[in-house]
């Protein structure tokens, strides 16, 4: 099991196509920052993370994304996102046994 600082997070950056630990406050406006988006959605990874999104990724030109894979759970999505720990609503953080995650970086092609 991996366990993070509570400041800590996990930034999946399209622009780079790289996964990479970020440090995070909790507050929407640096979750804002991080992203470099106005509108996020939470997907829950599991009872103990979630994963913040684009809320607008599909709908942009973005041709790059992530597919993240955790005992058993398949998430996909356009543009950036960052996993946090999450503990009845508030940062918490990030514990995650390292071996069962898969990342994927996906491409995404517009017609």
């Amino acid at each position: 099991m991996i366990m993070m600082a509570e400041s800590t997070a996990i930034l999946f950056d399209h622009r780079k196509q790289m996964v990479r630990p970020v440090p995070f406050d909790g507050e929407l406006d640096t979750l804002r920052s991080l992203l470099k988006v106005e509108y996020v959605d939470a997907i829950r990874l599991d009872g103990e993370h979630v994963v913040f999104v684009d809320d607008e990724g599909l709908l942009s030109e973005t041709k790059t994304g992530f597919e993240i894979s955790y005992k058993g759970k398949k998430i996909k999505f356009a543009g950036s996102g960052l996993l946090t720990g999450d503990s009845y609503g508030q940062n918490a953080s990030v514990t995650l046994n390292l071996p069962e995650l898969e990342i994927s970086v996906l491409q995404f092609h517009y017609e």
